[in-house]
C-alpha cells in the first residue's frame, strides 16, 4: 500500500478544463476538510497527469499535506478523456450545458478509441466470435464526424442508457461539443461562461456561433454583455448573431391554411398528411445521394436539421401522451 507523501504531478489543461471548477465556498470547505482530516481519497492519475483531484492537489501542496495517488491504465489519451467525462457526469452539481458537453465529448472520444483499436486489430471478432476492444465492439473512424458506422450506434446507445437519454440525443450533443470546441479555439474565455450557464444559448445558436470569425464572436459577446443581464435569452442571442453577420432575419415560415374551426382534427390531420412526404424525401435522398462524397459541412447541416425534427417529433408524441 502506498504511503502518503507530497508528490509532483503533471497537469494537462485539457483534462483540467473537463472538470467543473469549484465555487469559492466549495473550495474553502474542501480546504478546511483537508487541513483538519488530511487527504483521504487518492488523487487519480494517468501517465503522471492528474485526471481527478486537481483542487486537492493544489491545496495539499500549499499546506504541505501528504496524499496518495491511484494510477489508471488507458490505451490512449482519448480513453482517459472518456473516463474523465464519465466520472464527471456522475456528479450532481453540474449545469445542463456542462452535461451536454461532457456527454458529447465522451462519445467523440470513445469513437476515436474504437477506431484506434480497430486499426490495431484489437476491435475485431475474437476466436470465440465475440467482439473485443470495447464493451460494444463498434467500429468507427475519426473522419466520420457526423455519424458512426452503420452497424448500430452501439457507443451512442450505451452512453444514452447511462445518462437516461436517447441515442440520437447523444449524437446531437456531440455536435454541440464540437461547436463549443470550435468556439474555444477562437474565443477561449467564452466557453466557460456558456458551460457555467451564465450565457443561455440554444444548441442551434451555439452551432451558428461556432461558424463565425473570432471578431464576429467578440462582437456578439460585447453586445450580450452590454445588456448587463444575468442570463442571455435564446432569441436575443440569435438576433445578435444575425446582426453580427449582416444576414437578414429569416422570413416567417408559411403557415398551413386555416381549417374550419368546427373540425377539431383539422390541424392534426393536415400534419399526418404532410409527414409521409418528408419520409419519402428522406428515403429518396438516402437511396440516391452518395454520402461518401458529401462534404462534412453538408452532413453537419443535414444532421442539425434532422435532430431538430426529432426534437419536434418527441415533443409532439409527449404532448399526445399527456392528452
Amino acid at each position: 500500500m502506498e504511503f502518503k507523501r507530497l508528490q509532483t504531478l503533471k497537469i494537462d489543461r485539457e483534462f483540467k478544463n473537463l472538470i467543473r471548477p469549484l465555487r469559492k465556498r466549495e473550495y474553502l470547505q474542501l480546504e478546511q476538510n483537508l487541513i483538519a482530516y488530511g487527504c483521504i481519497d487518492p488523487i487519480i492519475t494517468w501517465n503522471g497527469y492528474i485526471i481527478d483531484g486537481h483542487n486537492r492537489y493544489d491545496i495539499c501542496h500549499r499546506h504541505n499535506i501528504p496524499f496518495t495517488t491511484l494510477a489508471m491504465e488507458f490505451s490512449c489519451r482519448e480513453e482517459a478523456i472518456a473516463w474523465i467525462c464519465a466520472n464527471q457526469l456522475g456528479r450532481r452539481n453540474i449545469t445542463e450545458e456542462t452535461r451536454r458537453f461532457l456527454i458529447g465529448m465522451q462519445y467523440e472520444s470513445e469513437k476515436i478509441v474504437n477506431s484506434k483499436k480497430n486499426a490495431q486489430g484489437v476491435n475485431q471478432y475474437s476466436e470465440e466470435g465475440s467482439e473485443i476492444g470495447s464493451p460494444e465492439g463498434d467500429v468507427t473512424h475519426p473522419s466520420e464526424e457526423w455519424s458512426e458506422a452503420p452497424s448500430g450506434h452501439k457507443t451512442a446507445q450505451r452512453i444514452a442508457e447511462e445518462n437516461h437519454i436517447s441515442w440520437n440525443t447523444v449524437q446531437k450533443y456531440a455536435i454541440y461539443t464540437r461547436a463549443l470546441e470550435a468556439i474555444g479555439q477562437k474565443v477561449p474565455d467564452l466557453v466557460p461562461k456558456i458551460l457555467s450557464g451564465c450565457y443561455k444559448i440554444s444548441h442551434k445558436n451555439i452551432v451558428e456561433l461556432s461558424m463565425l470569425t473570432p471578431a464576429q464572436i467578440q462582437k456578439v459577446v460585447a453586445r450580450i454583455e452590454s445588456d448587463e443581464q444575468p442570463f442571455v435569452r435564446y432569441k436575443r442571442t440569435r438576433q445578435e448573431i444575425q446582426e453580427s453577420t449582416g444576414e437578414p432575419a429569416p422570413p416567417a415560415a408559411p403557415s398551413i391554411k386555416d381549417m374550419p374551426q368546427f373540425d377539431p382534427d383539422a390541424e392534426v390531420n393536415s400534419l399526418a398528411l404532410t409527414v409521409p412526404s418528408w419520409s419519402s424525401l428522406i428515403e429518396k435522398t438516402r437511396a440516391k445521394a452518395n454520402l461518401n462524397n458529401v462534404t462534412e459541412k453538408a452532413k453537419g447541416q443535414l444532421s442539425e436539421a434532422l435532430f431538430d425534427l426529432l426534437d419536434h417529433i418527441d415533443q409532439m408524441l409527449d404532448a399526445m401522451k399527456e392528452d
